[in-house]
């Protein structure tokens, strides 16, 4: 197990390490314009747009847009952080068990003295390990360059929201190893994962803006993720904890119990 874990974590290094680059740099594109949109009357500006899109963006609108936990979770951390995590996600999810099954390189691990429980632990490990490291990174990140640029930002309101937002990542792992033991193929893994995340997003949105929706809300998993609130605030709802690890190890337990009697 620890051989695989090692493996795993060999070959996923120089993809990480791309993710880790790509939303640094992104989290810096946006700090640094920060400072210049905050002198601009930008509450004005947002007074000028419909109602209808301050409701798809949030209960609050774009009502915070000049502060900085407003304007980096609407611009980066409320979707686009998470789709792009999502991607990563699916990617080894998908590779855990479908990919592998896809491109029969499976038969090499079962055919080790192993068992496919142990196989679905170490990879969920690595997966596990990469994810918390990309968000913590990610939050780090956004320390540095909000110091750099003299913003302040609340640190417990940072580490509340990388708690958070780990948990959250972690749940939609599940989701995604669940799929991965019911299907052969990697590429349908990712597209699914990533599908329900942007679905799960729009459809949220959507409840804010058809009244026959709004009682459906609590459906989208995209509820118990909320980073302005975070950073803000820096209080976690430990009910909100409870049903993402609630989906994670749901997920992981389904995953093991059909891999384990999968016929690959």
């Amino acid at each position: 197990m620890i051989n695989i874990i090692k493996q795993r974590l060999k070959e996923q290094r120089n993809s990480v390490i791309i993710y880790l680059l790509s939303l640094s740099g992104y989290a810096l594109l946006m700090i640094s314009m920060f400072p210049q949109m905050k002198k601009m009357d930008i509450d004005a500006l947002i007074r000028s747009y419909p109602e209808e899109i301050a409701k798809f963006f949030g209960d609050s609108g774009m009502a915070t847009y000049s502060t900085i936990e407003g304007f980096i979770s609407m611009e980066f951390l409320s979707f686009f952080f998470m789709l792009i995590l999502t991607f990563y996600i699916g990617s080894v999810a998908g590779t855990a068990i479908a990919g592998q099954i896809e491109k029969r390189t499976i038969d090499f691990n079962l055919s080790q003295p192993i068992s496919r429980t142990k196989i679905i632990l170490a990879e969920t490990t690595t997966a596990v390990f990469y994810i918390a490291l990309i968000v913590a990174a990610t939050s780090l990140s956004i320390l540095l360059f909000t110091k750099i640029f003299n913003i302040d930002l609340s640190f417990t309101g940072l580490m509340a929201f990388t708690f958070m937002a780990a948990l959250f990542a972690f749940a939609h792992y599940g989701i995604a190893l669940f799929f991965s033991s019911i299907l052969r193929s990697k590429s349908t893994v990712m597209l699914l994962t990533v599908g329900i995340s942007l679905g799960s997003y729009i459809f949220l949105s959507l409840t804010r803006l058809i009244e026959k929706l709004k009682d459906y809300a609590d459906l989208s998993i995209y509820t118990l993720y909320d980073p302005e609130k975070l950073l803000k605030h820096g209080v976690i709802n430990w009910h909100q904890v409870e049903i993402l690890l609630a989906i994670f190890i749901v997920g992981l337990i389904l995953s093991t119990i059909i891999f384990n009697k999968k016929d690959v």
